[in-house]
Formats: C-alpha cells, structure tokens, sequence
C-alpha cells in the first residue's frame, strides 16, 4: 500500500494533467478551425470577429496551460520520488515518465511562442495580420514537434490504462 503522500501527489498530477491535456486539446480543435484542412491557409468563410473570438479561446487556453504545465512537471516529479513502485518491474510508468519529460524543451519553446498570442489578445488592439503571424509562427514551430508530443501525451494515457512490460518479478541474470 502506497503511502498517502504519494497517492495525495498522484491526484494532484492527475487534476492538473487533465486540465492541461484539456486546455491543449481545446487550443488544437480552436486552430484546426482556423486553418483550411490539411494546410496552413487561413479558412476565408470567417469573419473577422469570429477570427478574433477563435484567437480569444487560444489565448486563454495557454493562460490555462502556462499555469498548469509546471504544476504536472513538479507533481510527475514529486509522485515518482514518493512511489514504491520500481521502474524496473513497472515499464508502463518509466515509458511514461519519459514521453512526459523528454517532452519538455518543445513544450518550453511552444509556451514561449503562445506567450506572444496571449500578449496579442490582452495588452492593446491588434490587427489581424499580427495575429496570424503570432499564430502561423506557433503552428509551423518545429515543424511538426509539438503534434507528436500531444500524440505521445495521449499515448500516455493509454500506458496507464492498460500497463504493458508490466513484469511480475525482478528476473536476475
């Protein structure tokens, strides 16, 4: 039986993932409706301030990120030094561990980029055109780097769901 510290970090973790995996999704869907399918064109059947309100939802959804990605970083930390659970017989929870952190500088750098959007939106009236030079600079950021972190994000979930290379003693060779 885990200790309640550890169980009082893992809800903690999971409260503040949800939130962020939640704010991260709602900024994807936002700007997949920005965008011409499959392509980096702006869609011309918005209006203008359907387009504002669409940078609005963006913006606030990386206020939601930038206050809850460091609380998953320290509350992932603080569960996996306080668990019993070895690393070695728990594979689920070491792939994990690693999909999150390894993850970390493109997260950075992508809440750095947002930073300019939420800039943007909240200190003064902007043109559209600044927008979607803020926006187009988020999306094309790393060509492509932040998708695979969300998928490997999901892929997470999935790990805990179902703990694959669980093995049910340590084998010594």
């Amino acid at each position: 039986m885990e200790k309640l510290q550890t169980k009082i970090f893992l809800t903690l973790f999971f409260l503040s993932a949800l939130v962020w995996i939640g704010g991260t999704t709602l900024q994807n869907l936002t700007a997949g409706r920005l965008l011409e399918f499959g392509t980096i064109q702006f869609n011309q059947n918005l209006t203008e301030s359907s387009e504002r309100a669409m940078y609005q939802t963006i913006a606030d959804a990386a206020v939601i990120r930038f206050a809850s990605y460091p609380l998953v970083l320290i509350f992932a930390f603080l569960y996996l030094r306080s668990t019993t659970r070895s690393l070695k017989l728990h594979g689920w929870l070491l792939m994990s561990a690693i999909l999150l952190f390894i993850f970390i500088p493109v997260e950075a750098y992508c809440l750095w980029l947002e930073w300019k959007i939420v800039g943007l939106q909240y200190w003064g009236t902007w043109p559209l055109d600044e927008f979607r030079k803020a926006f187009l600079g988020r999306i094309t950021a790393l060509a492509g780097l932040p998708l695979i972190a969300t998928l490997c994000y999901y892929t997470i979930i999935g790990l805990v769901i179902f703990r694959p290379m669980k093995k049910k003693e340590l084998e010594i060779v």
